[in-house]
């Protein structure tokens, strides 16, 4: 409801404000110099109030109506994440889409997340959730203009799990490497078309994956034209930094390319094409990785409790170059991270290292 405030001014004169500060609407202030004009206005603000036709109606707009219309944004399809944050936003449709976005405060979804917990998800999915509605907020407040405020931005952040530390060791490797062997030489004695079947260039993606120290999603995303055979030199063109960068082609990497290139037709742009040839989606490595794994005999834990993952072949690589001498400008070049701070842990220095640096001093 509309506010009139009577103020003297410093000459002495009076003036009349109108504030009105109506939940699910905007918030507004007029002064006035006559009494008659400030009630005139406080009718008019109240009859379009009440009729629904005063602008913009911050915060009325539901949660499920502002997911429909974010995630039908181009800026939305084209992010790498917009499937699991399209899942995630669904997720809080099922819970609270039927409140406006005014009517979900940082105790409810502090309570959601608790029961994201209760239900086993860790620390690390916890934060994806939240970041998920966040960033819808964020789409209502600076694009739309459905409401003025982020109530996720007063919601803790869980702890994220540890950093991945597994390395794959050489044997390891040759034994992952044969139980591929032997599920492709499998597939070839099955009635139906092996070609490309998931199993069958599951190998390859490893290699390529080991060999060029790439996040798999963005092995599996690789396109032809994003391969150059001659300059022996593929391009990420889209990874999670955003920023496209080449790395060099060289030994088991770039015979697993040409491998590939054998089975390349006309019309499917994937490196790793799917089993229907589909030209929409590449093929999928996470299941058939896991019973590979299993058939290796790895699908055990080590002794820091952690199992070999795709992703552990990209550490392992990293870790590699930095026991090999490579510098944290050379390895943030290979594995395309940010900051040195993030490649700091694959170029540990040690007792030996920290002696030879203080007799370069030349006051030893």
């Amino acid at each position: 409801m509309a506010v009139l405030i009577k103020r003297r001014r410093a000459d002495g004169s009076l003036s009349y404000r109108v504030q009105d500060r109506t939940t699910g609407y905007p918030s507004l202030s007029e002064t006035f110099r006559t009494l008659k004009a400030a009630r005139e206005f406080c009718r008019k603000v109240e009859a379009e109030r009440a009729e629904g036709l005063a602008g913009l109606r911050r915060g009325r707009q539901r949660l499920a109506d502002a997911v429909e219309a974010f995630t039908q944004t181009a800026e939305f399809r084209k992010r790498k994440a917009a499937k699991d944050t399209a899942r995630h936003l669904a997720w809080w449709v099922n819970q609270i889409g039927q409140l406006p976005l005014a009517r979900i405060s940082p105790d409810l979804i502090a309570d959601h997340l608790h029961t994201l917990e209760a239900g086993g998800r860790t620390g690390s999915t916890v934060n994806r959730y939240r970041s998920a509605l966040s960033r819808l907020y964020r789409y209502a407040i600076t694009t739309r203009h459905w409401t003025d405020h982020n109530p996720c931005a007063m919601v803790e952040r869980r702890q994220e799990g540890k950093a991945r530390e597994r390395v794959i060791t050489p044997a390891e490797w040759e034994a992952l490497l044969s139980a591929c062997g032997k599920a492709e030489a499998d597939t070839k004695g099955s009635k139906a078309d092996p070609t490309y079947s998931p199993l069958a260039q599951l190998g390859n993606f490893l290699r390529v994956a080991y060999g060029t120290a790439a996040r798999s999603g963005d092995v599996r995303g690789l396109r032809w034209e994003y391969i150059d055979l001659v300059e022996k030199r593929v391009t990420f063109h889209n990874p999670k930094t955003g920023e496209g960068y080449s790395v060099p082609l060289v030994g088991d990497a770039l015979k697993a390319i040409k491998a590939q290139a054998k089975i390349q037709f006309e019309g499917c742009p994937w490196v790793f094409p799917s089993p229907t040839g589909s030209d929409e989606h590449p093929a999928s490595f996470d299941m058939p990785f896991r019973v590979i794994r299993k058939a290796a005999g790895l699908d055990g834990e080590d002794a820091k409790g952690e199992r070999l993952v795709i992703h552990s072949l990209r550490h392992s690589a990293a870790t590699e170059a930095g026991k090999g001498g490579a510098t944290a400008f050379e390895v943030a070049a290979m594995t395309n991270h940010k900051t040195l701070a993030m490649v700091s842990r694959y170029t540990k220095t040690d007792e030996q290292s920290a002696l030879a640096a203080m007799k370069k001093r030349g006051r030893a």
